[in-house]
């Protein structure tokens, strides 16, 4: 039986760059780093949704953090040796915050305001009404790898997840190295990667990829992938056709910066989650490198945001700092907003002013008003219709909602 050490998320993902060994991801070994569209589309959050409104900014308009669901109690589980790590842990479905979750990774809204959670140490696809109510849409809860009809699937780890325009949900399936695809109807297919921990583009399942982490759909149907351990980001057409869209595979260990220019020599460093906006742009969150980078549709690679600083600091662009932005998500506006392990969610105007949009910065948990929130080593962040934002975040799904 394939042994299956302990996983946590609220540790980087990306981090495993020189030794991945399948059925072992020691995320608690590690702590964060120091060192085109036809018009009326519109794209937020990672998929193509009907005029989201942009959300509020936390410092100028009322807007009050909650938790939509999930519950920082601990979960007692006989035989089980638990600490700091292991609040809030474990698997029900159930109202709010009697739910539980195990390190959920991605999330995304429907037009509908239904959340789409990648329970990654579950390894199932969990989904929540507007109302709190958390449920099983996708997956066994047995690591493995079989498609199949909403239960009878099995993931390895999914991470990042997105919608498209019919409402089919993209699964980035890392340890299965593959990209999953859900019908709205709960049937789990392989759109496409082989299982393999390599590279290669192609067709579908001919194609490979090496710890995909997440993936975003553009307005005609493209998936964008963050294939973190081969440093690209790739493509794949509503045909199934795997290329890639950025990035030369280097690696610049040395000073952990990342090259801009031509797409085929761009350098990335720990590219860990993208998003596509209207105009066909890429973002990608750079974990290691700390940064925000933009990659056009005619594949130029610059970079929108960030410093390489492990620090915080907001202001104009490059002169911004992050610590391991984690993902980053797309309002109606343009404005991007970023999960970043400064226990903040930061936002980006469309010409680069980098602000703080939601938390303390002191790590812990605390719901409330403005600034007060305290998040903990956030992962994830959507946006839904009405503007709202959600946060993927220690085995809890948080909501952040205008309240004038």
């Amino acid at each position: 039986m394939e042994r299956v050490s302990k996983v946590n998320i609220s540790k980087p993902l990306a981090l495993i760059t020189s030794i991945l060994v399948v059925g072992c991801a020691p995320q608690s070994l590690v702590s964060p780093n120091p060192g085109s569209s036809t018009p009326g589309d519109n794209l937020q959050n990672n998929q193509v949704n009907p005029s989201p409104s942009p959300a509020p900014d936390l410092l100028k308009d009322g807007v009050t953090v909650s938790t939509l669901a999930g519950n920082r109690g601990f979960v007692y589980e006989p035989g089980k040796i638990g600490d700091i790590d292991d609040v809030g842990q474990g698997y029900v479905d159930g109202q709010g915050d009697s739910a539980r979750f195990n390190g959920p990774r991605g999330i995304v809204v429907d037009a509908s305001g239904n959340v789409y959670v990648a329970d990654t140490n579950n390894n199932r696809i969990r989904k929540i009404t507007p109302t709190g109510l958390v449920t099983t849409f996708a997956g066994s809860g047995v690591k493995g790898y079989a498609d199949g009809q909403g239960t009878s699937a099995m993931f390895k780890e999914p991470c990042g997840v997105a919608l498209d325009a019919s409402g089919n949900l993209y699964v980035a399936d890392r340890l299965n190295c593959r990209i999953r695809k859900i019908t709205p109807d709960g049937m789990v297919s392989t759109f496409a990667g082989s299982g393999d921990f390599a590279y290669a583009d192609g067709q579908g399942t001919s194609a490979k990829f090496n710890g995909p982490l997440s993936v975003a759909v553009d307005a005609f149907g493209n998936v964008y992938v963050a294939d973190a351990l081969n440093y690209r980001i790739r493509k794949i057409t509503p045909t199934g056709m795997v290329s890639t869209f950025a990035g030369s595979g280097d690696y610049d260990f040395q000073n952990m910066q990342g090259a801009d220019g031509p797409a085929a020599g761009a350098k990335f460093n720990d590219p860990n989650f993208v998003a596509a906006d209207a105009f066909g742009n890429v973002y990608v969150a750079e974990w290691g490198g700390h940064r925000i980078r933009k990659v056009t549709p005619t594949g130029i690679v610059s970079t929108f945001a960030g410093s390489s600083d492990f620090a915080f600091a907001d202001g104009q662009g490059i002169k911004a700092s992050f610590k391991n932005p984690t993902s980053v998500a797309l309002d109606s506006l343009g404005n991007l907003f970023v999960a970043d392990y400064s226990d903040r969610i930061r936002k980006i105007t469309p010409t680069g002013m980098v602000s703080t949009f939601a938390g303390s910065g002191e790590n812990g948990f605390a719901d409330g008003r403005g600034a007060s929130a305290k998040f903990n080593y956030p992962q994830c962040v959507a946006l839904d219709a009405s503007g709202n934002v959600y946060v993927a975040e220690s085995n809890l799904i948080r909501k952040i909602t205008v309240s004038n």
